[in-house]
């Protein structure tokens, strides 16, 4: 059975900081984002506190990409596809050299993550009746983290394309 997460459009605000509840309103994640550090900084935390993964975004970079690290070790690097015509695409290569593909239409936050053929993580605005708020739906198997520290990059680089072209939408991390 997938597991359900809820993401508030807070958490893409200024400061970064927020929880993540599961499908049961429980709190059982918190982004702490880093005032200052090069580059946005990320760190996706258990309830006690632990970081769980650190998410990256380097200031310096020819293509925007994020890095999403575990204890100093690379777990992923989302790069936004450059020829992209029938939908909005990232490209992820896991730290064990194997790759993600996400695609959908990333404005109204609908996109999925995708190994081959298989789909590991879906996110949604839809599925909450709440504005702000959407769902990240992850596959069985797949590490929770991962997918939210996946889903959280990705909104901050859309996010990010939509502040540099002047699309209205949340605001980015600074």
């Amino acid at each position: 059975m997938p597991n359900l997460y809820a993401l508030h459009q807070s958490l893409f605000s200024f400061g970064g900081d927020a929880w993540i509840e599961d499908a049961h309103g429980n709190r059982v994640y918190e982004v702490d984002g880093r005032a200052f550090a090069l580059g946005r900084t990320l760190d996706l935390l258990d309830p006690a506190g632990v970081v769980l993964c650190t998410i990256h975004a380097p200031v310096f970079s020819l293509a925007p990409r994020f890095q999403i690290t575990r204890d100093g070790a690379t777990l992923a690097t989302i790069r936004k596809a450059l020829l992209s015509f029938f939908a909005a695409r990232f490209s992820i290569e896991l730290g064990d050299g194997s790759t993600l593909e996400a695609e959908g239409d990333f404005l109204d936050h609908e996109f999925r993550i995708r190994r081959d053929d298989t789909e590991v993580v879906q996110a949604s605005r839809a599925w909450f009746s709440l504005r702000d708020t959407f769902g990240v739906q992850v596959a069985e198997g797949f590490d929770p983290p991962l997918a939210l520290a996946l889903v959280i990059a990705i909104e901050q680089m859309e996010e990010h394309g939509r502040a540099a072209s002047g699309i209205a939408g949340m605001p980015s991390i600074p």
